[in-house]
This record gives C-alpha cells, sequence and structure tokens, in this order.
C-alpha cells in the first residue's frame, strides 16, 4: 500500500487543495547561513534541488514563521505563510548586517496546490513522469513543460501527497493540463475548500498560522520538534527552545478537543478550557467533523494536563463539556 494513503480521516478520492502561501526569493553568497543562524532547523548543508522546513523565532523562542526552502543552487525560493511575506523580510533584514544577503517579496507570483488522497503517486507519475516514492530524502523535482517551470515536493505533514507550485504567470496552462475532463475522470479528482480542508487539518493535529503558530507560542508546544535541530548551534531563538527541552519546561500542550456541544466562533482566547474550577488553556481552531464530532485544536497548560480526566469550555453565554485527546484524532 502506497505510504500517501496513511491519513486519519479516510480519504477515498484524490484531492486537491490550493494553498494560500507567500514567496520570496534570497540570494547572496551568505543565503543559507543566514536563515540557518535566524531559524531552528540545520539548513546550511542544504543541496541543490533539495528542500527543508525551518522555523524563524523571535528573541523570546516564538513563531515568526514556518519557511520552507527551496535550494535552486544560485538562490533559494521560500515558501512563507500568506500575508507574512513583508514580516518575515523585516525579520531578517533586522538581523542582516555585513551578510551577502537579500531577500525579494515575490508574493503573489506564484500559486501552490496539495493534491492527497487516494493515488497520489500514479498521479504524480502519469502527469510529470516520476516516481514520487524515489525522491532522495527532501529532494524536489523541477517540471519544465514547454518551457513553463514548476516544482514537485512531497508534502511531509500527516496528510502526506505532494506540493504542486507554478507561476501564476503560467495558471491556465497548468490547470487546462493538470485538470482534463480526462484527469479528473481517471482519478475522481475533487477539490478541498477551506471550510473542509480546516476540518482534515484539525483532525490530523496540523497547526496553522495565525491560530496555532503565533506571537504566543513555540514549535515545542505546536508539536513541531521536528523541524529543531538541537546539533547545529546557535540561532535566534535557541537558547529559550534548549532550555525549554532540556528541562521538560514546556508551559503548555498542542491538544484535541471535543466538545458536547457546538464550539462558538473562536477568537483571542474567548473559549477557555477550565479544569476543577480553573482556567487551564483556550481554544485555537474548530470544526464540525462528520467522524468526531464538535472537535477544535488548542493548548492546555501542562500542570493541568491529564488525558483521562474530565474538563469543560466556557465563554460568553456558552459551557460545554469536553475531553482532551492526544493528536491526531483517531
Amino acid at each position: 500500500m502506497s505510504t500517501y494513503k496513511k491519513v486519519y480521516l479516510r480519504l477515498t478520492v484524490l484531492n486537491f487543495y490550493k494553498i494560500q502561501k507567500d514567496y520570496l526569493k534570497f540570494t547572496g553568497n551568505d543565503r543559507l547561513d543566514l536563515v540557518n543562524r535566524l531559524s531552528t532547523n540545520d539548513v546550511n548543508s542544504l543541496k541543490e534541488f533539495e528542500w527543508e522546513k525551518s522555523i524563524l523565532t523571535s528573541d523570546k523562542g516564538r513563531f515568526v514563521d514556518l519557511l520552507t526552502l527551496y535550494n535552486f543552487g544560485d538562490f533559494v525560493f521560500s515558501a512563507c505563510s500568506a500575508g507574512n511575506a513583508e514580516n518575515v523580510i523585516s525579520h531578517l533584514g533586522k538581523y542582516t548586517i555585513m551578510d551577502d544577503f537579500n531577500s525579494e517579496d515575490l508574493a503573489g507570483t506564484h500559486g501552490s496546490i496539495l493534491f492527497f488522497g487516494d493515488n497520489t503517486a500514479d498521479f504524480a507519475n502519469r502527469m510529470f513522469g516520476i516516481d514520487i516514492n524515489a525522491l532522495p530524502g527532501n529532494g524536489f523535482y523541477i517540471d519544465k513543460l514547454e518551457g513553463k517551470d514548476s516544482i514537485i515536493a512531497i508534502n511531509d505533514d500527516a496528510l502526506r501527497g505532494f506540493i504542486f507550485i507554478y507561476a501564476k504567470e503560467d495558471e491556465t496552462f497548468q490547470f487546462k493540463r493538470i485538470f482534463s475532463e480526462e484527469l479528473k475522470t481517471k482519478y475522481d479528482i475533487r477539490e478541498i475548500f477551506d471550510n473542509e480542508f480546516d476540518t482534515i487539518r484539525i483532525e490530523n493535529g496540523i497547526p496553522a498560522f495565525g491560530k496555532e503558530m503565533t506571537e504566543q507560542t513555540n514549535p515545542l508546544e505546536c508539536n513541531l520538534e521536528k523541524y529543531v535541530s538541537y546539533t547545529k548551534g546557535c540561532y535566534i531563538g535557541q537558547e529559550v527552545i534548549a532550555r525549554l527541552d532540556a528541562y521538560d519546561k514546556i508551559s503548555k500542550h498542542m491538544i484535541g478537543i471535543i466538545s458536547d456541544l457546538p464550539l462558538p466562533p473562536v477568537e483571542d482566547k474567548n473559549v477557555r478550557i477550565i479544569f476543577e474550577g480553573k482556567e487551564s488553556g483556550y481554544i485555537t481552531s474548530t470544526a464540525v467533523s462528520k467522524k468526531f464530532g464538535n472537535i477544535g485544536l488548542g493548548f492546555i497548560r501542562t500542570v493541568f494536563l491529564d488525558f483521562g480526566k474530565n474538563y469543560s469550555l466556557k465563554a460568553d453565554s456558552f459551557e460545554s463539556k469536553c475531553k482532551i485527546i492526544k493528536l491526531p484524532f483517531k
């Protein structure tokens, strides 16, 4: 069985979701070295046509953004969260002193699609002539059909599948090619829209920028330790994150919530998690799942974390019993 079917929500068709991202271009001799010194993962050794994710953190170890870096050899093409390119450039610029480094805002110039569910590997082979299961390590593939470059790379979160990045000026060409009636019928291709994708994201315990990944949280609290290197040396926020790990001092943890009642809209910690009358956490994302009911993601303070205990939720004119669960939902 293909590893790309291992998702926690059963996906019986080939799904696609148009991901909203901003894009950046890094140039200069210090392009990897600077990002390496400012982010959590080891990217200095990134080879040409390899990609890696690394998290820019503040001096308090909290999120600035999660970057996906694609090394093209003489420049680095980077994805960041939608609407956050300017903030990323500002953060990098603050620490660029004598470095040979330049960043260019490419927001709006590229689009990206996540393909996931059944038959993703077969679809990639049909479209691009590649075996995505055989891509070396974290290598990515550049498709050059009719001189229109695009990127194909493995998606490494719980949904698996692959990501297709294309130039916006080539969108008509790429969509006509990918979404032909023949292929849509053969692979039962179905578009996933924002609300449904958010439900799938929550079910799979995937944090989102601006919801779980914020200036109030750090990578360890969001279960993103795989993008943190403890051997690479110093980076901005490294002392805080290393201390949290070494002394097991993570103050809160991202968890799943199942509520007895439908959850109200969430903003600025308005839906609180209560344990024995004490405020112990808050909700960050909510959805209604066909499989699990009224669900959400949130954070609970470590001192109150006990998956076997009873909890409740409170907000203005809202109260409900709930249970907290380990992620992903099962």
